[in-house]
């Protein structure tokens, strides 16, 4: 199993991306190259444009903006070509820019938050120069400037990635059947026995376990002890599951077919599944113990070819008809504050923008990926094997 425990919301965005598929769009490597792409490389223009070349991306399918209108007209005017390699979960980036010939092939890719400061100890990512990407100016303050970009995204005097997309996950319930939890403990009450799902997701699943009982640290760093505790608390809430769900996919369905009336982890995008399917009742909270948080955002691997165009591609990601635009493809959250009035409500109203400094810096903080730790810390090697024991 791969070092990504947000797998099964993964499944979504592959699932969502096959729409490309059925307009003959390959599942697994997608050429949409322009007739008229340079293939020696990109001649820039004024204001950050480029006038041909190809953007040759390696990442989750639907991250790079194929089908968006706004990046796809953007690709024709500029004469721009794509050829995207899709994976199936981090690791696979990881191991292409390590071990797996991706370096020299590939200049635009991503990372999630937390594997930030791993992936640039291994030389995964190049500095960015930021002036090539004007339309980051944009992004809310959060994201461009203090602690948690200085964590994340900019650190050992460099910029490294450019956030662009992110979400929370903390309890998904059915309005029409109870009030909000306002608490994860709740849902070990005798009123939820055979009522509620626990969602198999592992970062998720250690991040809410820690958050609940008030051990939660952004590094990620859990004595054994803290790991068997973690366990624990899932433990007590799994006699009140009617089953382990396997994917965010699955929990939508169960929420329609009346089979639940909460799950956890959960994921606001629920709510939007669900309605496509007619429940227009499941809706998503942050308990007071706080959720788990993703962000992914786009990187330019160290030794990319035509970094030039890779830059121009970023910037217009970053515009709010793009952002807009992939929040909806997503259904994720945005960064560019300029991209909400464009956005239809339903998709809007999914995340809290005007909380959005409290949740992201005490309600929702993002967590480091334990891929290496001090001695006398669980790995997350160690988060997998206990997790596995607990679905067993």
């Amino acid at each position: 199993m791969s070092l990504d425990g947000s797998f099964p919301r993964r499944d979504f965005l592959r699932r969502a991306a096959m729409i490309a598929a059925t307009a003959g769009v390959g599942p697994a490597f997608v050429a949409a190259c322009s007739s008229t792409a340079s293939k020696s490389g990109s001649a820039v223009a004024s204001g950050g444009k480029v006038k041909g070349g190809t953007v040759n991306f390696w990442s989750w399918q639907g991250y790079d903006l194929l089908t968006e209108p706004a990046v796809k007209g953007w690709r024709t005017a500029n004469h721009v070509g794509i050829h995207s390699g899709y994976v199936g979960t981090h690791d696979e980036i990881t191991a292409k820019f390590t071990t797996g010939g991706g370096k020299g092939v590939y200049n635009l890719s991503t990372y999630e938050a937390g594997y930030g400061p791993f992936y640039v100890s291994l030389g995964i990512p190049s500095a960015l120069d930021m002036s090539k990407i004007p339309n980051f100016a944009q992004v809310y303050p959060i994201f461009r400037s203090g602690p948690i970009f200085n964590r994340w995204w900019h650190f050992n005097g460099h910029q490294w990635c450019c956030p662009f997309t992110w979400g929370l996950q903390g309890i998904n319930y059915d309005t029409a059947r109870i009030k909000a939890p306002t608490s994860y403990t709740e849902l070990m009450g005798p009123t939820f026995k055979g009522k509620i799902g626990v969602t198999d997701d592992i970062v998720a699943a250690f991040v809410i376990g820690a958050h609940a009982l008030g051990i939660f640290n952004a590094s990620s760093l859990y004595r054994p002890s803290q790991v068997s505790k973690i366990i624990g608390f899932w433990t007590q809430l799994k006699k009140n599951a009617r089953l382990i769900i396997p994917s965010y996919g699955n929990m939508a369905d169960l929420f329609v077919a009346g089979e639940i009336v909460a799950a956890t982890p959960g994921w606001s995008a629920v709510n939007t599944f669900a309605a496509q399917k007619g429940d227009h009742h499941v809706s998503h909270v942050i308990p007071s113990e706080g959720a788990a948080t993703f962000c992914d955002g786009f990187m330019i691997p160290s030794q990319a070819p035509d970094p030039d165009v890779a830059y121009a591609y970023i910037n217009e990601a970053f515009s709010p008809e793009a952002q807009a635009q992939e929040a909806e493809a997503l259904v994720q959250a945005v960064v560019n504050p300029q991209a909400l009035p464009l956005m239809n409500s339903a998709t809007r109203t999914l995340y809290p923008y005007d909380q959005l400094d409290t949740v992201l810096t005490s309600r929702a903080p993002l967590e480091a990926i334990p891929v290496k730790v001090p001695s006398g810390y669980a790995s997350f090697a160690d988060w997998e094997n206990a997790w596995t024991a607990f679905k067993a």
